[in-house]
């Protein structure tokens, strides 16, 4: 009997046959695969989802919607984007002729069963639930925990793979329905832009929309704080008047005023504050997974069981230079058998938390950037951390009498390194000395100063800020909220690093809430992924959890096609200010017009692509023109360069990191020129 095993990525493919042993790399139409004769063994990659969901009759364009009649069909075959994805199918489609056995090996968790579980039915051609089909559960790619899978292989988890199948589902029933929905309305305004609104997207745009019209109705309000500046033992120390914040300048002034050229050290209050270690990280990148030399890093568990053998990871890791010394610190810990780490309360019944595996990386090997080694330091330094003990930070308040009006300065020190000591640079805690000085010392007062200040509006969001209210909100995977913020950005919903919803994201958000208002709601979107635990638990049933999907999105079709004009009047406006935006390039330097972005399609060596260049508006009568980067390029908002004032825009190529780059040709900062 021949077995197949189906890894998510080739890096994956490669490290699993190394470690199982006596297997001989082959290619086929340039796709690498491995077979071991003398067990038996083929072990060939996917590249992550060869197959997706499309509509299973083609033609009916925007005016036809809800559409739920799909069906999962090659990823090559959906998107030009993922012709990549063919010679990888075909090969799995090849091998598996010669197999009668076969292995999910795939990441163990819900896209990772999807992703095996499509493999092996529709390009293996075998019933991914039957009895000559096993799953490989693992969380590091070292070599002893590959052969502890292979040797101790799980039946496939039907409920994580139903789960996945129903996300999927359900997800394309939003994007593609809700996105028909909404282009439909548009081109009844005659306005022919692609937007799209989805299951996780609409939510999360409605959050960040509540917040940019907060930030907007904002209106700051003056105030005034007192400083008191003393001479402790020739330190200048700065204390602030207990009251804090004042309405009235007037009444600032007249303390001020009642002030006189010392204050008493009226109480000293000190307080020692025990910082428990860190918990162990539940996100970081994948690329270092893949090299095998940290665990999974797609967990949301904050927890470090037993079973992972600390004391051998620690010792591996003692091995490595730069660790060495943090292995010195818990030796006590480890010889007196209390070494424990400070889990946290979030579970994941698939993976432990992130943690190093204690392989030494080669960096070389894994081609690694300096971002990927700091990744790696963090993640080691963390997982000392976590076994280190409690550090101690004192604080110190000073209340400070000036004729009846009391000021406070405070202070805090690290007075127990504890943990601090094996997390480094990481432990980010800033020292303020207070001098030691005792009740009743009288001080010089070295000035009084009123300070104004003005209330500050709501802070926006950083694409950081809002990954973790997704999260907390139960909106999306681990896996697809970055995807999602992207796709916002894309739709020119958003703009900047602070992120700002612009107007066309508002009036998006502003247009549904009143017509269709269950597009947006956390509290549906919440309740479908509460569902899909239920059906990954086997707490509930797919075929439950679609149908009421379905009976939803027919109610809301049903709204949308009975407003569709308004929605589309009601966006038209934004879409014009988002192109007009989107194609200004500032003044023409022959005439002073107004010079715009022009694409056109041309037809290359490798297919269709998009050539840009910068014309005037004033054409035909002036002929200005220059060339601009291929590709699709977006208006970074208001953002100008700061050598000559002209737009910022970003070049965006799939598979490269974006560029920004100022329009203007003349300029110093452009290095294409």
């Amino acid at each position: 009997m021949t077995t197949l095993i189906v890894t998510e990525k080739p890096k994956v493919a490669e490290r699993i046959a190394n470690a199982l042993g006596g297997a001989k790399k082959e290619t086929r139409n340039r796709i690498g695969y491995y077979v071991a004769g003398d067990k038996n063994l083929i072990v060939a990659p996917a590249v992550g989802h060869i197959y997706g969901l499309k509509e299973r009759k083609k033609g009916y364009g925007f005016s036809k919607y809800p559409v739920f009649e799909i069906e999962w069909a090659p990823s090559y075959s959906i998107a030009k984007s993922s012709s990549f994805t063919k010679s990888y199918l075909e090969n799995l489609k090849f091998l598996a002729k010669k197999c009668d056995a076969f292995i999910n090996a795939c990441d163990y968790d819900i896209e990772g069963s999807v992703i095996g579980f499509n493999a092996i039915k529709h390009a293996c051609n075998a019933d991914p639930f039957s009895g000559n089909v096993k799953r490989m559960k693992f969380s590091t790619l070292t070599g002893k925990s590959i052969v502890d899978a292979y040797n101790n292989l799980v039946p496939v988890d039907k409920g994580m793979v139903d789960a996945g199948l129903t996300r999927h589902t359900l997800d394309w029933y939003w994007g593609i329905n809700l996105s028909r929905a909404l282009n439909s309305a548009t081109r009844k305004a005659r306005r022919f832009v692609t937007l799209s609104i989805g299951r996780v997207q609409g939510p999360t745009l409605n959050m960040l929309a509540k917040r940019e019209k907060e930030i907007k109705a904002f209106v700051p309000e003056p105030y005034w704080v007192i400083e008191m500046i003393v001479d402790i033992k020739g330190d200048a120390i700065s204390s602030y008047h207990e009251k804090d914040k004042f309405r009235d300048k007037k009444e600032v002034e007249e303390i001020r005023g009642r002030c006189g050229n010392t204050a008493v050290v009226k109480d000293i209050k000190k307080k020692k504050n025990i910082i428990k270690p860190p918990h162990p990280f539940d996100l970081t990148t994948l690329q270092l997974y893949t090299s095998g030399v940290i665990s999974y890093p797609r967990t949301s568990s904050q927890q470090l069981p037993d079973e992972i053998n600390f004391i051998e990871i620690l010792e591996k890791l003692s091995m490595i230079e730069d660790y060495s010394r943090l292995y010195t610190i818990l030796k006590n810990k480890i010889k007196e058998g209390k070494l424990k780490p400070n889990n946290g309360k979030k579970k994941d019944p698939a993976h432990p938390a992130i943690h190093p595996t204690g392989e030494k990386p080669d960096w070389l090997e894994i081609k690694a950037t300096q971002y990927h080694k700091k990744i790696y330091d963090l993640v080691t330094k963390r997982f000392f951390a976590t076994f280190g003990d409690n550090a101690v930070r004192e604080s110190v308040t000073l209340k400070l009498d000036n004729n009846n009006e009391i000021f406070v300065a405070n202070g805090v020190k690290t007075v127990e390194n504890g943990w601090f000591e094996l997390y480094g640079k990481y432990a980010k805690f800033d020292d303020i000395a207070l001098p030691i000085t005792n009740k009743g010392d009288i001080l010089e007062v070295k000035s009084i100063e009123i300070h104004e200040k003005e209330t500050s509006p709501p802070k926006r969001y950083t694409p950081a800020s809002i990954i973790r209210l997704m999260e907390k909100n139960n909106l999306g995977t681990k896996a697809t909220r970055s995807q999602i913020i992207d796709v916002l950005f894309e739709r020119n919903y958003l703009t900047g690093k602070s992120i700002e919803v612009t107007c066309l994201g508002l009036d998006v958000v502003e247009t549904l809430n009143k017509y269709c208002p269950e597009v947006l709601s956390v509290e549906l979107t919440r309740k479908f992924e509460e569902e899909i635990e239920k059906i990954r638990s086997k707490k509930l049933d797919a075929e439950v959890v679609v149908k009421e999907g379905e009976e939803t999105l027919i109610h809301i079709s049903e709204e949308f096609k009975e407003n569709e004009h308004s929605i589309g009047e009601a966006l038209a406006n934004s879409i014009d200010e988002t192109i007009r935006l989107q194609s200004h390039l500032g003044k023409c330097l022959q005439c002073g017009g107004n010079l715009v972005l022009k694409s056109v399609s041309k037809h290359g060596k490798y297919g269709r692509f998009t050539s840009n260049f910068a014309g005037c508006d004033n054409y035909p009568k002036c002929r200005f023109t220059f060339s601009l980067p291929s590709g699709l390029l977006k208006r970074e908002g208001a953002d100008v360069c700061s050598e000559c004032g002209s737009p910022i825009f970003t070049r965006i190529v799939r598979g490269k990191r974006p560029w920004k780059f100022c329009v203007n040709p003349e300029c110093s900062t452009r290095k294409d020129k």
